[in-house]
């Protein structure tokens, strides 16, 4: 009995890896310039009800985090934003907090989405 729950697990697993594991990114063309890109992407993160969000000139980059629940012990969220020859690129990533967590049973692909759906909302 014990084997076979292993086998289903460990199937859906396989399938299912991209969106379960410790961490998850996302790249998303802006055809916008740099500056309205960095406006739009702070706009978003305070649509996704991402919390502490901070700007670090060096790294080009926006830290923020999301909250403890019943389900997760937070995520650590990143999101870099590049100039490129034709608008700027947002690589968007979420992690879990837990340096112990392995599986994060979708919580960073949906913390994705709904940066992504923010972002292009605004």
């Amino acid at each position: 009995m014990y084997q076979s729950e292993s086998c289903i697990f460990l199937f859906y697993f396989k399938r299912h890896q991209n969106t379960m594991a410790k961490s998850y990114s996302e790249v998303i063309q802006l055809n916008d310039s740099f500056e309205i890109a960095k406006q739009k992407v702070e706009e978003a993160l305070v649509k996704s009800r991402f919390k502490g969000s901070r700007w670090v000139e060096q790294q080009q980059a926006y830290y923020s985090e999301t909250a403890v629940t019943l389900w997760s012990w937070g995520e650590d969220i990143l999101v870099r934003i590049q100039k490129k020859d034709e608008g700027t690129e947002v690589q968007f990533s979420s992690t879990c907090k837990l340096a112990t967590q392995i599986i994060d049973w979708g919580k960073n692909k949906k913390n994705a989405t709904l940066f992504v759906s923010s972002l292009h909302g605004s």
